[in-house]
């Protein structure tokens, strides 16, 4: 059967990394003998070229010793390269795309405080990483003397899910930040995404929506997929139909946020309400409706989750949640020392509240919200 190589990759590339995950997860433990040049030529279907050239950076790196005429055998630990240094002191690491964001920012200073705490040193990287480089970044941390790690998995590939599995069959400690894998059995601290978005709907239809619309960006995380969740169990429990055509996932890439606004906005019954999926979409939200002669909230009312504080900024009242983002970085490091201290303890899956203002304060002057039946 013939190996697929990623797209880009050389191939002895993808064959040392193949041989450096089953290192890292033990599957060839100290001492075990690895495959020659000639054997992995065979299995992967390539000449011995790529296969020599992977055997020797291994062998550079720390991770195996050659002897001639016996062959290739896994080093002990404390002979490999680290690739990432790291002083002396108990250190872990965290991770994350960026500091452009509020949130993001008390997500590090909790986290880094819990640490400190304990006497323990972190080690912050802020890298948006492409799927090849997140998989060598977190293939590597292990080698590096960091004792663990939490983070935003930024792609769930097959790849990454794969290496995360023999994290946790191999006892390697990490937390998961922000989002979760579904049926991934790890630890992870993130908001309760669901009952955000639930008790924001609610609170819209309390306050007498009936057409409620959502727009959300891609589902490719947790965090987007349960905010789905809970604003459609909220229309669930009111006994409101859920309206396709009332939902736009919006992709920047794809379209302007116009082409979202054009369709739900074009409705027969259009939306008095829209539930958004967080505060940077709900400004950009905010331009499209008001070029179009819409009112916020006179007209239409907004509630978002308002992670970068920008609410208060556009000085326009929006019904907003934000992420309890100190409360996850400290948490996220109590779970991953927890983890460190004890590798065998059931995984920690902790789902924290959002921080709610619910009420916005609604301009006197602005027209009263539109429904199909009239008046509210």
């Amino acid at each position: 059967m013939e190996t697929t190589f990623p797209p880009g990759l050389p191939v002895y590339v993808a064959i040392k990394r193949a041989l450096k995950i089953q290192i890292e997860s033990g599957e060839l433990p100290e001492g075990a003998r690895v495959p020659s040049e000639l054997e992995l030529a065979r299995q992967y279907n390539v000449s011995r070229n790529p296969t020599r050239q992977a055997l020797r950076d291994l062998e550079l790196e720390g991770y195996i010793t050659r002897t001639p005429g016996r062959g290739s055998f896994v080093a002990p630990i404390s002979k490999r390269q680290r690739l990432l240094r790291v002083p002396a002191w108990r250190t872990v690491a965290v991770a994350c795309p960026g500091l452009e964001c509020h949130y993001d920012r008390e997500v590090m200073k909790g986290f880094i405080r819990a640490a400190a705490r304990r006497d323990v040193h972190t080690m912050v990287y802020f890298r948006r990483l492409n799927t090849k480089d997140e998989f060598e970044f977190l293939a590597d941390i292990r080698n590096s003397g960091i004792e663990g790690i939490a983070f935003w998995l930024q792609h769930a590939s097959p790849e990454m899910l794969d290496l995360l599995h023999k994290f946790r069959r191999s006892n390697y400690p990490f937390v998961l930040l922000d989002r979760y894998v579904r049926g991934l059995d790890s630890d992870f601290v993130v908001t309760d995404n669901e009952d955000v978005a639930f008790r924001l709907t609610k609170t819209l239809i309390e306050r007498g929506h009936r057409a409620i619309g959502i727009i959300t960006t891609e589902l490719d995380a947790t965090s987007s997929e349960d905010r789905l969740r809970g604003y459609r169990r909220a229309l669930q429990e009111a006994s409101l139909p859920f309206q396709e055509e009332l939902m736009c996932i919006y992709d920047s890439d794809v379209a302007p946020i116009e082409a979202c606004i054009e369709p739900i906005m074009s409705n027969q019954h259009p939306p008095t309400a829209l539930f958004v999926n967080h505060d940077g979409l709900a400004t950009m939200l905010l331009d499209a409706l008001a070029e179009r002669g819409y009112g916020v909230p006179g007209d239409i009312e907004i509630a978002t989750v308002d992670d970068n504080e920008l609410s208060a900024a556009v000085d326009i009242p929006m019904i907003t949640a934000s992420q309890p983002g100190e409360a996850i970085g400290r948490e996220s490091a109590e779970v991953l020392l927890g983890r460190i201290e004890d590798p065998t303890r059931a995984p920690q899956r902790r789902f924290l509240p959002a921080k709610f203002q619910l009420e916005p304060a609604i301009d006197a002057h602005s027209s009263p919200h539109r429904t199909p039946g009239g008046v509210i």
